[in-house]
């Protein structure tokens, strides 16, 4: 449980208050779902920006990390809050897109030169949703 709580609090700290560059990452992509996945990411770091912790709980991370934080005692909303609160500033720009099936994988570079993440995605009711945030 205290694995899922960090993940998704490092999710937030990369896309919390980063700044967005002119052109859309998901614009590069043909592929549909492809494209729907690189817009979530930019869907995160947008609600982090503002300050929407219930629209990354509710538009963005997938429905059973939300519950699994709702469950630990505290609530999804009020982790992405404390996570949005900290967190640092970057820029996000997905690299590429691994579609396989219902599950999907994207490499996001932070800032002009900082280090490519891995993050986690799943399609629930045809809507693509983070799952998690690996290092590198």
């Amino acid at each position: 449980m205290k694995r899922v709580v960090l993940l998704l609090l490092l999710l937030v700290a990369v896309a919390g208050c980063g700044t967005q560059s002119s052109k859309s990452s998901a614009d590069k992509f043909s592929n549909p779902d492809e494209k729907a996945v690189a817009q979530k990411i930019e869907d995160l770091e947008s609600a982090g920006k503002r300050g929407k912790a219930d629209d990354i709980c509710s538009d963005i991370l997938a429905r059973s990390l939300v519950t699994q934080l709702d469950r630990a005692g505290t609530t999804c909303g009020n982790e992405m809050k404390k996570a949005i609160d900290d967190a640092n500033e970057f820029n996000l720009t997905v690299e590429k897109v691994t579609v396989t099936g219902n599950n999907a994988t994207a490499d996001v570079k932070q800032g002009d030169k900082g280090p490519v993440e891995k993050m986690q995605f799943t399609k629930e009711n045809g809507q693509w949703r983070a799952t998690a945030l690996s290092e590198g």
